[in-house]
């Protein structure tokens, strides 16, 4: 057999693993709730109801964000409906009225199945979405009202399904919507659906409600990632292990921060979804207080606890477990959730879904979980100031420079200066000149190799930030490290390279489900798997998607000899 078609049947065998581990809550029985949900929501598909746009890509992306394979019949003749909404005259929604809502559910459907591949239907709906902002930086019905909370969620959820295909999303959009949120917030610190309106209309009219002030919060989040990438994720709680918090951006992206400066402070967004979190806080109820959208309420919540790193409302009440346990006795036995009519059961339902899986944690941890520095060793998230010698912390000067210094003072092991150097070069990659990075790109790979596993690290961190395939080989064989910390990070690395929000399926560390006081019998017992199963999905990635040209090589042997 040749090692040609060898390669061919590993792949194939690999994908089989990917495509054969669905998604988890953690929780048992949310995955049962999930699983029971996915064949209702599948008997939706194929009922083929369009009640309001939007409707059968919501459905879509809930089962593709579930694990279900984008080229599944149903899934399949959902996407190709989008497809069918661009035309050379652009996007076309298919609901006038419901525009908004269904372009952003169509933006998230094709991002989530395969967002390169549909790149320039994204471009439209991205355009089209950007084209239907109002003055005042809101989105709305055909007939204006004074601005919609609601639609605008939605319009900005999918520029950031957008943003996340490399589409190169105006800033001003952000911007603007950021303007209109605080412009409109209301005295309390919540958000209503139409600022102004009645409060006595049946949808919550001009009070403030847990629904809208959840959305806007997240929506807020959303836009002052785009607008100050460089001020890192809000930070409501200490973060946990892999606590520095850095935005990812490719060349593009790092290019429009450069021309465009917000007109929307950063600590204006700030105090605003402080005051609407501290609304939120204040109210917080495990399921909305009304029957209308009450399902709704429970993505939006999962949204902005997310975006704003919220683990427990006020500190006491595990929010995710106090909603989940309400909503797991309420499920029907077709898998379905009761929900306002002009919602219907499967939108509800897919809802829960989103609700259950927390893709948005997922994707803020892959956009800001570059995983460098703190590592579970207890230090301050913040290190730019701080000495971690002598199990002490202390001010001490900041390292500064070209990179090559900076890798200089990493490749010296000094343990008085390893973190701040660290700090140092991740400030550098991430806000420096790109083409700084690829000039030393030669030597991190020799650090990449180096006898020091924190310096290992930190080159493994920077290499997934080249933007270079080819170091895909490296980062792969990274995998089989012995320290823990180089292996979580070479899997960070490569979620990044790749720009798979979600990677191949498997978990971030090999311990990740394993109690806090797991024996060290137990890691030992978990890591191996993970490691064989992390090589295994990643080798099959990168032997999908390297040039022709590097095909049949050492790599590719040594992946069958592997086997």
């Amino acid at each position: 057999m040749s090692r040609f078609t060898i390669a061919i049947v590993v792949v194939i065998f690999s994908s089989a693993l990917i495509d054969a581990a669905p998604p988890t809550t953690g929780v048992t029985k949310y995955d049962a709730a999930v699983r029971s949900a996915i064949s209702g929501l599948r008997a939706a598909l194929n009922a083929k109801q369009k009640p309001h746009g939007g409707y059968r890509s919501i459905i879509a992306f809930a089962m593709v964000t579930a694990g279900e394979s984008p080229d599944d019949p149903e899934i399949a003749a959902a996407i190709k409906e989008v497809q069918d909404r661009v035309t050379s005259s652009g996007y076309q929604p298919s609901d006038s009225s419901h525009h908004i809502y269904e372009a952003g559910v169509d933006a998230m459907l094709l991002a989530e199945a395969n967002g390169e591949k549909y790149f320039n239907e994204l471009q439209a709906i991205c355009d089209y979405i950007v084209q239907k902002q109002q003055p005042s930086g809101s989105w709305d019905y055909p007939s204006p009202t004074v601005g919609d909370t609601s639609m605008a969620q939605y319009a900005v959820l999918g520029l950031w399904a957008a943003a996340r295909s490399r589409i190169e999303v105006p800033l001003l959009a952000f911007d603007k919507a950021c303007a209109w949120h605080i412009k409109t917030q209301l005295s309390d610190g919540g958000f209503a659906y139409h600022p102004g309106e009645n409060s006595s209309a049946g949808t919550g009219g001009g009070r403030s409600t847990l629904n809208m002030t959840a959305g806007a919060t997240g929506t807020l989040a959303i836009a002052r990632m785009h607008l100050y990438p460089q001020a890192g994720q809000q930070k409501t709680e200490t973060p946990k292990a892999f606590g520095v918090l850095e935005a990812k951006s490719d060349e593009s992206e790092s290019q429009k921060r450069t021309d465009y400066r917000p007109q929307t402070p950063v600590s204006a967004i700030d105090g605003s979804i402080r005051r609407g979190l501290g609304w939120l806080t204040a109210r917080f109820a495990p399921r909305a207080e009304t029957l209308d959208h009450k399902l709704y309420y429970n993505y939006a919540l999962e949204r902005t606890c997310a975006l704003n790193g919220i683990e427990k409302i006020g500190g006491k009440i595990d929010w995710y477990r106090a909603a989940g346990d309400l909503l797991v006795p309420l499920q029907k036995s077709d898998g379905t959730w009761d929900a306002h009519p002009v919602v219907t059961n499967p939108v509800a339902t897919s809802f829960a879904i989103l609700f259950f899986l927390r893709p948005t944690k997922k994707t803020v941890a892959a956009q800001y979980g570059a995983g460098l520095l703190t590592g579970g060793r207890g230090l301050p998230s913040d290190l730019t100031n701080a000495d971690v010698s002598g199990g002490g912390v202390k001010e001490k000067r900041k390292i500064e420079g070209p990179l090559d210094e900076l890798l200089s003072e990493l490749s010296k092991q000094n343990p008085e200066q390893l973190a701040e150097a660290q700090q140092a070069i991740v400030e550098k990659v991430q806000l420096g000149n790109r083409e700084e990075l690829i000039g030393e790109i030669e030597r991190i790979r020799e650090l990449a190799r180096h006898p020091d596993a924190e310096v290992r690290r930190t080159a493994i961190w920077a290499l997934g930030r080249s933007g270079q395939l080819k170091d895909a080989d490296l980062l792969i064989n990274a995998l089989q490290d012995f320290n823990v910390d180089v292996l979580v990070e070479a899997n960070n690395s490569l979620c990044y390279l790749s720009r798979k929000i979600d990677g191949v399926g498997i978990p971030t560390s090999p311990f990740d489900d394993l109690p806090e006081d797991a024996t060290e019998a137990q890691r030992n017992t978990a890591l191996d798997p993970w490691k064989k199963e992390a090589l295994a999905r990643w080798k099959a990635w990168y032997i999908r998607v390297r040039p022709y040209k590097d095909r049949n090589d050492l790599f590719e042997l040594g992946l069958s000899n592997s086997r």
